[in-house]
């Protein structure tokens, strides 16, 4: 779980739009593979997650990675510039 200092960090850390899972693992000094056995996912799955293969994650999943690290969902996956929500 990210503390709020690390938090902001995650928040101010990559332009909008993109996503930040790699950098809330480096935050939480966890692993990938400690990420996937938390969260019930395979460590290959997490990887294409955190190198920006995302585009058809479905909620829960999305849910799951908010959970373990303490934050909203829209912290680890901002919206894209221009993106209608």
């Amino acid at each position: 779980m990210l503390n709020r200092k690390q938090l902001a960090q995650l928040r101010a850390s990559r332009p909008v739009g993109v996503n930040r899972v790699k950098k809330a693992i480096e935050l939480a000094d966890t692993t990938q593979e400690a990420l996937a056995v938390a969260i019930g996912s395979s460590q290959s799955h997490v990887t294409e997650i955190a190198n920006g293969n995302y585009s058809k994650l479905p909620l829960e999943t999305a849910r799951s990675f908010a959970e373990y690290f303490g934050c909203a969902i829209e912290d680890l996956f901002p919206a894209r510039e221009g993106a209608v929500a």
